[in-house]
């Protein structure tokens, strides 16, 4: 096999060389754990069978998939696209799956399995592949930077950690391969309870957040109901348009003509003004929606120019944020709680934002993900009607 040039950090070798059953290495971003756990899959007996899972689809294309194809000649001698599968070299079968139905994770025996990002994953998805691990030598290994203190703290947690589990836990500062300005950018982005999930990789009760993450996994599924009675595009955009500016957040919402709501898409990213005029301008058409709000606070007119100029004919309603973000966002704590809100697929930037913000936290950058939903899910659920403005 052809050798492997990156060297594994000391957390990464203790994950490596821990003999347990179950094993979970939580990390923080940039940490090195989803190359952890592709390591760990060659650490596996010659001709074994085993299964890599994400949660979603394109989670497993981003993230795990892409580590194996960097290995390159080092891994695969075959990877089937339209089957999803991979033959190493050694003739160890890898099948690679999504989490987003469990119950599709039935029937295959397994030796080993990886579940990447495993926080994003419901407690189903452990259960049913811990049903599939049949045969030698029997392995799971989890891969995440943690989400509060759910289910994986659960089960690798003080309370119920047996000799058979194993947990190592690496900060985003011990990975050597990262530049040291983007380890800054994520001090400066991060409030001081935030690092200690987000870059520390600890397990944490965050303090002051509207939104559980367990209410959204709850309520999360792999697609929406194909008749839709609204579609509604929320927007934050940002106040400035450099390297360091905050994000514009864009967020495709629906209703459900049984009145449940769905987020289709976070569109968000760090735009100039035409770009996301653009970008909504596709989303638009895409989803075939019905209006567009989008806060006016920092750019007063000029939204409605921006959109008008480079989004075309569109459905829009601008609103000023004259209340705090707080006051906003909780009359839709309680539709999440209710399961009345349903995730389609894993929106991760999105929902960190959701579970960790902390209004009381001044130094926290602000989520501009999160108020972009707020604007499209009241739209949808609270019952404040406001005139539109179309552009024609």
């Amino acid at each position: 096999m052809a050798e492997i040039k990156a060297r594994p950090t000391l957390k990464q070798n203790a994950f490596l060389e821990a003999s347990h059953r179950f094993r979970l290495f939580t990390g923080g971003v940039g940490s090195g754990k989803t190359f952890a756990g592709a390591l760990a899959t060659l650490r596996m007996p010659a001709g074994s069978r085993g299964m890599v899972v994400a949660p979603t689809y394109p989670m497993l294309k981003d993230a795990s998939l892409k580590v194996w194809r960097e290995m390159g000649d080092a891994v695969t001698v075959n990877l089937n696209r339209s089957e999803m599968t991979a033959r190493l070299i050694d003739g160890t079968e890898v099948l690679f799956r999504s989490a987003d139905k469990p119950d599709r994770l039935r029937g295959a025996n397994l030796g080993w399995v990886w579940i990447d990002e495993g926080a994003y994953c419901k407690k189903e998805t452990w259960d049913v592949l811990l049903g599939r691990v049949r045969l030698k030598p029997g392995r799971v290994w989890v891969t995440t930077t943690p989400r509060g203190e759910n289910w994986l703290y659960d089960v690798f947690g003080p309370d119920n950690r047996t000799e058979d589990h194993y947990l190592v836990r690496a900060a985003t500062t011990e990975n050597p391969y990262l530049p040291q300005h983007y380890i800054d950018s994520l001090r400066q982005r991060y409030t001081e309870q935030q690092r200690l999930q987000e870059m520390e990789g600890e397990f944490v009760t965050l303090q002051g957040a509207i939104f559980r993450a367990s209410w959204i996994d709850e309520g999360r599924v792999p697609e929406a109901p194909e008749s839709l009675a609204r579609v509604v595009i929320g927007v934050d955009p940002a106040g400035t348009h450099r390297p360091d500016s905050d994000e514009t957040g864009i967020v495709v919402c629906a209703k459900a003509r049984d009145g449940a709501a769905y987020v289709l898409e976070d569109a968000s990213g760090r735009y100039s003004p035409p770009e996301w005029a653009r970008a909504v301008r596709r989303l638009w058409d895409t989803y075939s929606a019905d209006k567009v709000v989008a806060e006016r606070n920092y750019g007063g007119d000029m939204v409605e120019s921006t959109l008008q100029a480079y989004g075309g004919e569109m459905g829009v309603e601008t609103v000023s944020a004259t209340r705090g973000k707080v006051i906003r966002a909780e009359p839709l704590a309680a539709p999440y709680e209710r399961g009345d809100v349903h995730h389609v697929g894993v929106y991760a930037d999105l929902e960190r934002q959701m579970t960790t913000y902390d209004p009381q936290d001044r130094s926290a950058a602000s989520p501009d993900r999160m108020d972009a939903l707020v604007w499209a899910l009241t739209e949808l659920m609270i019952d404040t009607p406001r005139p539109s403005l179309a552009f024609a």
